[in-house]
């Protein structure tokens, strides 16, 4: 007889699905003519949970969710290279907690762009490809994942455009990463899967060097140079 772990029960019931609706489009709208790759509400600043936004082509687009259904945009930002393609979009936060777009895709540029002051803040090179996903993380939203084409992972702080942590290499993925997302509670946690058909779970604890700087970014540095002159002693000492 084969044991089943607790949690993972299987569930009984019927794949018919049942003729009554239980659910309604409110409104819909057509955003030009290419593919829309994500979409995601603001889960980080309470004040704007009704905002979300879109990526598709070379576009970044913010709307607001009102009341009866309808959907307002506020915003819409158009990158300057026209063969450019958003893959990934995510919300992440400034010191001062001003709300920011994190956008990337087939270029391998990453645009972070002020959604308040409506213009960009600040673009990270890295990558040596396509970004697949940016996640942030929710204990410290100034700290984002990206996955790659590339085969790596990449840990960025968007308040310094640092990229703090390259995950590849030895016993990295040997393929495009497609997903990425940090544990909900453990700030030293993520995951990552790919192309490579396999999962993986990276740990940054036990690392003197790793801990130092995610030390530093907690406690969301304003001084850029602050910041780059602790990193250099944390990798030189």
């Amino acid at each position: 007889m084969v044991k089943i772990a607790v949690g993972c029960e299987p569930v009984v019931g019927s794949l018919t699905p049942s003729k009554k609706k239980e659910y309604k489009v409110t409104n819909r709208l057509q955003e030009g003519r290419r593919p829309l790759y994500a979409v995601v509400f603001n889960f980080i600043d309470s004040r704007f949970y009704n905002l979300f936004a879109t990526v598709g082509g070379n576009r970044v687009t913010v709307y607001r969710c009102m009341e009866g259904g309808t959907i307002a945009v506020l915003q819409s930002y158009v990158d300057e290279d026209k063969e450019e393609s958003f893959y990934t979009v995510c919300w992440a936060c400034d010191v001062d907690r001003t709300p920011l777009l994190v956008a990337a895709g087939i270029n391998g540029i990453i645009r972070v762009i002020d959604a308040g002051k409506e213009k960009i803040y600040k673009s990270f090179v890295g990558h040596g490809d396509s970004i697949n996903e940016i996640r942030t993380q929710t204990l410290n939203p100034a700290l984002v994942l990206t996955a790659s084409k590339d085969e790596s992972v990449r840990l960025w702080n968007v308040h310094t455009g640092i990229c703090i942590l390259v995950f590849a290499g030895a016993g990295g993925h040997r393929n495009e990463v497609l997903s990425v997302d940090f544990h909900p509670s453990d700030i030293y946690r993520i995951s990552s899967c790919g192309m490579d058909n396999t999962v993986k779970i990276w740990s940054m604890k036990g690392n003197s060097i790793t801990y130092l700087l995610l030390q530093v970014l907690r406690y969301l540095v304003v001084n850029d140079l602050f910041c780059i002159t602790m990193l250099i002693l944390c990798v030189f000492t």
